[in-house]
């Protein structure tokens, strides 16, 4: 997809990086307030953006917007779902959208995966968040913001998406590397969320939230590489959590580390551990 569309990142190496494309520090986005090719996207509910949010800035909040249907049926629809929903904001394809919340969390981090996968690759996470721009002393307002309409024409790039056909013939095999970025009560099954408890068979426990610091905002490539480096570049890798929001954040740090073939199992496990067909692995590995 990449980035020959809508405002350009200036930085190459943000954060060292290998592909900084899909994020963008607080100096860089606020010389893009404004820019008609350019939209804010608040991630949180509506009554934390009228408390005080990035100026123009629209309110979208995408936790409310699960989806566990992953059969090209049910994808298809959610696809066209959001088309709908992204264009009554004003995002089509072309512009470039920074998604963010009071850190770089992953809500955010799913608006990035999601423009992705239907199409529009200029899409942004504001490392930091809000806070970060608070912390920082940037503007902020509490006026609703209005964009004009637009229309999203749907590209899905399926080189982005996990889907439970795909899982059910190759999990647990050496063909691709699964990673849950859940807790680790989730991992192991002493945590229930779904009629089935535990993991996938093969699947690698490594937290989404360990990516960030402190402060909320993300860690350093060299210290996200220590984090993933049993995995090659090279290497299929799938990413699920509960509901396709926590592996959308995991998602995009093994983008932005210049990992090549990345995929997001959005229905992840309230589709996986519901569904009496699919193998579950208790305890630890």
């Amino acid at each position: 997809m990449g980035n020959s569309r809508g405002a350009k990142s200036k930085v190459s190496n943000y954060k060292g990086f290998p592909d900084s494309s899909r994020v963008i520090g607080t100096e860089e986005a606020s010389s893009l307030i404004g820019r008609k090719d350019v939209v804010f996207v608040d991630t949180r509910n509506y009554w934390k953006y009228v408390g005080g949010h990035i100026p123009g800035a629209v309110n979208l909040e995408l936790y409310a917007f699960h989806w566990v249907d992953t059969s090209d049926e049910g994808m298809l629809a959610f696809a066209r779902e959001m088309a709908m929903l992204l264009g009554a904001f004003g995002v089509d394809n072309t512009k470039t959208v920074v998604f963010y919340q009071n850190d770089s969390g992953y809500d955010a981090a799913r608006g990035v995966w999601l423009l992705q996968w239907l199409g529009n690759g200029n899409a942004k996470l504001l490392d930091g968040g809000l806070n970060a721009w608070k912390r920082e002393g940037r503007p902020v307002s509490k006026e609703d913001s209005h964009l004009a309409r637009a229309r999203f024409r749907l590209k899905l790039d399926k080189s982005v998406l996990g889907s439970i056909a795909d899982l059910k013939r190759v999990v647990g095999s050496s063909s691709i590397s699964v990673i849950d970025v859940r807790s680790a009560g989730e991992f192991d099954g002493t945590r229930r969320r779904a009629q089935k408890a535990g993991h996938m068979p093969g699947a690698v426990n490594l937290e989404w939230k360990d990516a960030l610091r402190r402060d909320g905002s993300l860690k350093s490539a060299s210290q996200l590489e220590a984090m993933y480096g049993r995995f090659s570049r090279n290497d299929p890798l799938v990413t699920y959590c509960q509901s396709g929001y926590r592996a959308a954040h995991s998602w995009l740090v093994l983008k932005l580390l210049g990992f090549e073939d990345v995929r997001n199992y959005i229905g992840s496990w309230y589709e996986w551990g519901s569904d009496p067909a699919t193998p579950v692995v208790r305890g630890k590995v």
